[in-house]
């Protein structure tokens, strides 16, 4: 398989920017991959498809605003739309940190050739401190929740199948939980367990879940 990773990430608002600066993080490893980085005004539709078209890379992973029908990019243009575009996600396995794409959209990209779609049927809810918005990577709230995301991209580089890269996941966040609920967790991050457990909640995984890249 294609050990190419493709990754957008936009940067037009504070949720943009801190998926931009963590999922960063997230590729660092990249064990022999070759990362083609569509980061702010690069994350558009044309390059999007002209990337995918050029290298088809075997992990696409996603960050930006998002439906059930849509995944964006910088300034909320749209990259994937459903019933419009979605089959440039085929052969690929397609991590979407997109707000309700896995509703739909990402069952529409398996029945037309994407090899796993991770995404959320709800909300993707990111925690943040107001202290350290300026500040994304050192914000002790935001860690908690994108850390264990990142893990997925983290393990797939590693070589992990889909089952195991999210089984990890879940894992951290289930870890991260018991300490926002413990006495040594800031109020902030105490205040924030809800909604951890609600991404875990809305997280799906459609398609082959035992592929290796």
């Amino acid at each position: 398989m294609n050990s190419t990773l493709l990754l957008t990430r936009p940067n037009h608002d504070i949720g943009t920017n801190y998926l931009c600066y963590w999922s960063e993080l997230a590729v660092k490893e990249t064990r022999g991959f070759k990362i083609l980085d569509l980061m702010g005004e690069k994350a558009n539709r044309v390059n999007f498809t002209s990337y995918v078209l050029k290298h088809k890379p075997a992990i696409i992973f996603m960050n930006g605003h998002g439906s059930e029908d849509v995944i964006c990019g910088q300034d909320n243009e749209i990259i994937v739309e459903r019933n419009k575009n979605e089959y440039l996600l085929k052969n690929s396995v397609v991590y979407a940190r997109s707000c309700d794409a896995g509703k739909r959209l990402g069952l529409d990209c398996v029945k037309k050739g994407t090899l796993a779609f991770i995404g959320y049927k709800r909300k993707y809810i990111l925690g943040f401190s107001t202290q350290y918005i300026t500040r994304p990577i050192a914000d002790p709230v935001a860690k908690l929740f994108l850390e264990p995301s990142n893990l997925i991209i983290k393990s797939l580089l590693k070589g992990n199948t889909v089952r195991k890269a999210l089984q990890k996941s879940k894992e951290e966040m289930l870890r991260n939980i018991r300490f926002m609920l413990s006495d040594s967790a800031l109020m902030e991050q105490r205040d924030a367990a809800p909604y951890l457990w609600a991404n875990i909640n809305s997280q799906v995984e459609i398609g082959d879940l035992d592929i290796e890249i």
